[in-house]
C-alpha cells in the first residue's frame, strides 16, 4: 500500500513540475520508467533508443545519489534527481530531453559522421533535435534546484548541482590514477618546464619579436613538454599544439592584435594541424603558427590607446562589412560621439571616417590578391556605394587604381 502511494505521489510531482516548467517529466524506478500513455506520447525520444527504459537504463547509474544535470553526446539535456525515500526501491525524477540551443547543420552533420550514424538515419535526428525543447544552462540549473525542493524538501544552490554534475563526469578510478602519477612522477624527478621559461617564451610573441621567438623555439625540448596522450605520440604532439596555440594567441592579444584576428587565426591554425599525420609537418605547423603571431603583432604594435579607442578599432576590425557609424561607435565605447571623434583623432593621428577607409582599403588589397572577385563586388561588399567611389578611395590611399594594382601582383 505504502508502496503505491508512493508511486502515485510521484506521478502527480512529475505532472505538476512538468506544468510548471513546460518540459518532459518522468519517473524511473530500478531503471523501469512509469509514465501513463499520454504522458510519454509527449516525450521526445531519440533514435537511439526504442523505448523510455533504454532511455532510463543509459542515464542511472547505481551511484547517482545527488542532483545533477547530464548532456549527452548528441546535445541532449536530462536533470536527474534522486528521490530520498525510506523505500527500498531506489526512484528518479527524470527532467527532459531538452536541448540548449541547435546546433547549426553543419556540427549536426559532422556529429552524425563522428558517431557513425547511418545517413539514413539523418532526417529522423534532424526531426528529433528540432522538436526538443531549447532550454539555456542557467534556467535548466534553477529547474534542478526547483525540482529538488519539490521532491526531496531540500534547499540547494546551483553550485551543488555543478559540484555533483562535475562528480558524475569524472569517474573515481580517474582521480586515484590523477594522484598515483603525480606521485610516481615526483618520485623519479619527471618534471615540466618551469612556468618562468613559459612566460619567457610567449613573451617574444607578445612583444612582437619573431627573431628571438625563433632561437628560444630552437633551444626547446618537446620531450620536456609532457605526454598528452598515452596511446599516440602523433595525438600527443598534436595536443601539445593545440596548447601551444592557444597561449600564443593569447600572447598576441596581450601584444595588440585584433581580438577576433587572433581568434581566428587560432581555429584555422588548429583545423590544420588536425589534419596532419607526420610528427615533422606538426611540429613545423606549430613553429609556423607562433612565429606567424609573433610578427603580426610585430607589424600591428601600436602606441598606448585608451579602452575606448580600443574598443573602437576591434569593433572596426570585426564589422567590416558593414555599415559603421560614428553612433555606433560611441555605443561601443561608452562615449559621446564628439569626445569619441576627438579621442580617436587625438590617439590614432586619423579621423574615424579615415581610419574606417584605410582598413577597407588594407582588405580590398587582400581580395584583390586573394580571390577572383571583380572589382565592382570587391567595392560593393566593403561598402563603397559605387566602382567610381571605390577607386577615388583606393587610388587616394594605395597610390594606384584597384585594376594597376592587382595587375602589379
Amino acid at each position: 500500500m505504502e508502496q503505491a502511494i508512493y508511486s502515485r505521489n510521484l506521478s502527480q510531482l512529475c505532472k505538476l513540475i512538468q506544468e510548471s516548467c513546460c518540459l518532459p517529466v518522468f519517473y524511473a524506478q530500478n531503471k523501469q520508467p512509469f509514465i501513463d500513455a499520454a504522458a510519454a506520447a509527449g516525450i521526445p525520444l531519440s533514435p537511439l533508443f526504442p523505448d523510455l527504459e533504454g532511455l532510463a537504463q543509459s542515464l542511472l547509474t547505481p551511484e547517482a545519489e545527488y542532483p545533477s544535470i547530464r548532456t549527452t553526446n548528441f546535445w541532449e539535456q536530462f536533470i536527474i534527481i534522486p528521490v530520498k525515500h525510506e523505500a527500498e526501491s531506489k526512484a528518479f525524477i527524470i527532467v527532459g530531453p531538452s536541448i540548449e540551443k541547435l546546433p547549426p547543420e553543419e556540427h549536426r552533420a559532422k556529429q552524425l559522421n563522428d558517431y557513425r550514424i547511418p545517413y539514413r538515419d539523418k532526417p529522423n535526428w534532424t526531426a528529433y533535435w528540432e522538436s526538443l525543447p531549447t532550454v539555456n544552462r542557467m534556467r535548466l540549473l534553477h529547474t534542478c534546484v526547483l525540482t529538488n525542493l519539490l521532491v526531496n524538501q531540500e534547499t540547494l544552490e546551483i553550485t551543488d548541482v555543478l559540484e555533483y554534475s562535475f562528480k558524475y563526469a569524472q569517474p573515481q578510478a580517474f582521480k586515484r590514477d590523477v594522484e598515483r602519477n603525480i606521485s610516481a612522477r615526483r618520485e623519479s624527478l619527471i618534471f615540466h618546464q618551469s612556468m618562468m621559461e613559459e612566460r619567457k617564451f610567449f613573451n617574444f610573441i607578445r612583444v612582437g619579436d619573431p627573431a628571438g621567438l625563433i632561437i628560444k623555439l630552437a633551444e626547446f625540448s618537446y620531450e620536456e613538454a609532457g605526454v598528452l596522450s598515452k596511446r599516440s605520440h602523433i595525438r600527443s604532439l598534436k595536443n601539445l599544439a593545440i596548447c601551444g596555440i592557444a597561449l600564443g594567441m593569447r600572447a598576441a592579444i596581450e601584444g595588440g592584435l585584433y581580438e577576433e584576428q587572433a581568434y581566428m587565426l587560432s581555429d584555422l591554425y588548429i583545423q590544420q594541424i588536425e589534419e596532419l599525420h607526420d610528427i615533422q609537418t606538426v611540429k613545423a605547423a606549430m613553429e609556423g603558427a607562433l612565429l606567424d603571431f609573433a610578427e603580426r603583432v610585430k607589424h600591428s604594435r601600436n602606441p598606448i590607446l585608451s579602452r575606448p579607442v580600443k574598443a573602437c578599432r576591434e569593433y572596426i576590425y570585426t564589422h567590416l562589412y558593414e555599415e559603421i557609424t560614428v553612433d555606433k561607435l560611441a555605443a561601443v565605447s561608452g562615449l559621446n560621439s564628439g569626445y569619441l571623434m576627438h579621442l580617436f583623432k587625438k590617439e590614432t593621428g586619423q579621423t574615424i571616417a579615415c581610419y574606417v577607409q584605410k582598413e577597407r582599403i588594407e582588405e580590398a588589397k587582400k581580395l584583390l590578391q586573394m580571390t577572383g572577385d571583380t572589382i565592382s563586388s570587391i567595392g560593393s561588399r566593403l561598402g563603397f556605394y559605387d566602382q567610381a567611389h571605390f577607386i577615388k578611395v583606393f587610388k587616394k590611399h594605395a597610390g594606384m587604381t584597384p585594376k594597376h594594382y592587382r595587375a602589379t601582383l
